[in-house]
Parts: structure tokens; C-alpha cells; sequence
């Protein structure tokens, strides 16, 4: 058998002529130094600041019956979006399984009011809400289901 450098045939012998770089890779890395870039728009440092600059203003959380004063909620001002069957209905699902979670920051709907208001929520004026409405949606169905389920119950109590 021949000495490997003069195999004929299939495989990886020296490739004809000769070159510098003979048998390595004709691939170039790209040596130009990298500079990082501050975003133009930084979105975590603008969060941060409207955070602060909400937390300035809240006045505290308080417990409402949000279905005796829902039809008082005027929703639209600060954020118009439209009511979305699918997320009302993620909502409903999470009140199912993990229940209502009240008196938390993470799940306050948050109310636009003058804090003279505060101690007597007791007028009809419409009270302004920046967001909330999925959620009040979601508690009205998931309320009218257990509504529903203890009619039916109470139903099939009579009936035995």
C-alpha cells in the first residue's frame, strides 16, 4: 500500500499547487472591533419612570363591590381598547382554578379620581378606570356561573 500522501483516488489528499494556507480554511473572521450601541429608546428606564411617577399619586387600595358600582365604571379614557371575549374568558379560567385574588397591587383595578371623592364614593358621578375592564367583565360571568350552578343545585334539592 502507498504512503498516504500518494493514495490516488477518492479522500483527502493535498489538493494540487501549492499556497500558503494550503489545507486550511478559506474562511475570513471579521476583526473590526464591536461597539455596543445604547438603545435610542430605552423601554425598562421609561417603565420605571411612569411607575414612579404613578406611585406618586396613588392614594392606597381599597375594597369596592365591583358588582353593585360596576355600572358606575367609565372605561375608555385611558385605554380604549375593546372588550376581548378571549382574554375575559382566560380570566374567568384563572378565577376557576386559582380563585380571586382581592386587596393585591398585582390585581387592583386601578381608579382615576379626585381624593376628595374618596371618602364618599357614595355619589352618582361615574368613577374614570385606566384598566380593568376584562377583569370586571370576567368576575360578572364567573359570578352568574356560580349563580347558574347554585339555581341548578338548589333545583335538584327541591325535586328529592
Amino acid at each position: 500500500m502507498p504512503p498516504r500522501g500518494q493514495r490516488k483516488g477518492k479522500g483527502g489528499g493535498k489538493k494540487g499547487g501549492t499556497t500558503e494556507n494550503a489545507g486550511g480554511s478559506s474562511l475570513h473572521l471579521d476583526t473590526r472591533p464591536v461597539q455596543a450601541e445604547a438603545p435610542k429608546h430605552d423601554i425598562g428606564k421609561e417603565t420605571q419612570r411612569l411607575d414612579t411617577e404613578v406611585a406618586k399619586c396613588k392614594a392606597g387600595v381599597a375594597w369596592i363591590d365591583l358588582l353593585e358600582m360596576g355600572d358606575r365604571l367609565k372605561f375608555g379614557v385611558y385605554n380604549d381598547r375593546p372588550e376581548n371575549d378571549t382574554e375575559t374568558n382566560k380570566l374567568v379560567g384563572s378565577f376557576k382554578s386559582s380563585g380571586i385574588v382581592p386587596m393585591k397591587d398585582t390585581s387592583a383595578i386601578p381608579l382615576i379620581l379626585d381624593i376628595k371623592r374618596v371618602k364618599n364614593l357614595k355619589d352618582s358621578a361615574k368613577i374614570v378606570v385606566a384598566s380593568g375592564q376584562h377583569r370586571l367583565s370576567a368576575l360578572r360571568r364567573y359570578y352568574q356561573s356560580l349563580e347558574d350552578e347554585y339555581q341548578a343545585l338548589w333545583r335538584r334539592k327541591k325535586r328529592t
